[in-house]
């Protein structure tokens, strides 16, 4: 899934980065965008799914409050450490054409780690999978509803005020609204967790299906009322609406994923899940290829066709990066093993 979404994400910045005006008003540039908003709130609920999982197992072998803690932290702030470093690459890249005021812009990277730490810590204070559904439900519920209001915050520092709703930067990756994704994440990893022992992992998916049409249907309908526009109301950033709706399109994709991965082929290697597990080398390599210097030129330049043409060489040479790191890391283990055996007998 997480593969998909970069695949998605692929294309999306593409179609944003190097399409010329006169082509973005037609359906198939629409699609494209539609699409392109997918990834985000895709790998935010896979940052859920993953602390609940990880919290969950580290539990289940004793792990203290402390330790749970220290796994929270170190996880969040490599992220934003590298969230950092990311922009500040962009900046040396660019420079002098850089503002100094970009290497402090909340994107995608800053968000997941910001999630992860906050989030995380959350999951710490519950002891129990029914303590953290239930607790994580709720908490998802109360904060879709109270985004709207809590986008209206102001008076904190800037920087500050930029992580929690913006700051008046709709096209930052603040906490308020992104984080919903993420706790809907915790919640459905834990309920996974519990339903694999209940009715098994096959139901549950379908359950998730079902859910997500659902969810759809329900935000759908909410947008039929001026009722829930209340606060700083914007559709496709704030509305509790539209984020069923988002949440609808990713269980399902959550669905479709895991029927993929359970089909009798899914034993072979997969460019998918390749690209899945290099997603941070993938997202700094191509977005310094599309927004980067050396192709610059192609800069809001090319038609539809001529766009989608460039995705047959890009596209393949993320997969051939994932490739790499996953071989890299092969080697490193294989090399690490090897080195372990051979000290055994002098031990």
């Amino acid at each position: 899934m997480r593969g998909l979404a970069a695949l998605i994400m692929l294309q999306g910045h593409v179609m944003d980065g190097w399409v010329r005006p006169q082509d973005r008003s037609g359906e198939w540039f629409w699609l494209s965008q539609f699409l392109g908003g997918l990834p985000a709130p895709i790998f935010l609920f896979l940052v859920g799914i993953s602390l609940a999982i990880v919290t969950d197992r580290m539990r289940a072998k004793g792990a203290s409050t402390r330790d749970l803690v220290l796994k929270v932290l170190r996880r969040g702030s490599w992220l934003l450490f590298l969230a950092y470093v990311f922009r500040l690459e962009q900046f040396v890249v660019w420079y002098p054409a850089s503002e100094w005021s970009g290497v402090f812009r909340v994107d995608t990277l800053n968000c997941i780690a910001i999630c992860t730490i906050v989030i995380g810590l959350v999951l710490v204070a519950f002891t129990s999978r029914r303590s953290c559904i239930i607790g994580m439900a709720l908490t998802t519920a109360v904060f879709v509803f109270i985004t709207p209001w809590a986008y209206a915050v102001r008076g904190l520092p800037a920087f500050l005020l930029s992580y929690l709703n913006g700051a008046n930067h709709p096209y930052y990756f603040s906490f308020f609204p992104w984080a919903s994704f993420t706790l809907a994440g915790t919640t459905s990893g834990y309920l996974l967790l519990e339903a694999k022992q209940r009715i098994g992992e096959a139901e549950f998916f379908k359950r998730a299906a079902v859910t997500g049409v659902c969810a759809y249907a329900l935000g759908r309908a909410m947008s039929l009322t001026a009722a829930f526009e209340y606060g700083v109301f914007d559709y496709s950033v704030t509305s509790p609406h539209y984020f069923l709706v988002r949440l609808g399109w990713i269980l399902l994709i959550l669905y479709g994923a895991y029927c993929w991965s359970t089909r009798e082929a899914a034993a072979g290697w997969s460019p998918l899940i390749s690209l899945g597990r290099s997603s941070l080398i993938v997202y700094w390599l191509h977005i310094d290829i599309v927004y980067g210097r050396l192709f610059h030129g192609f800069g809001q330049s090319l038609d539809l066709f001529n766009a989608v043409l460039q995705l047959l060489w890009l596209v393949p040479l993320m997969i051939l990066a994932s490739c790499t790191r996953a071989i890299w890391t092969t080697v490193q283990l294989r090399l690490d093993t090897l080195a372990a055996v051979r000290e055994a007998p002098l031990q």
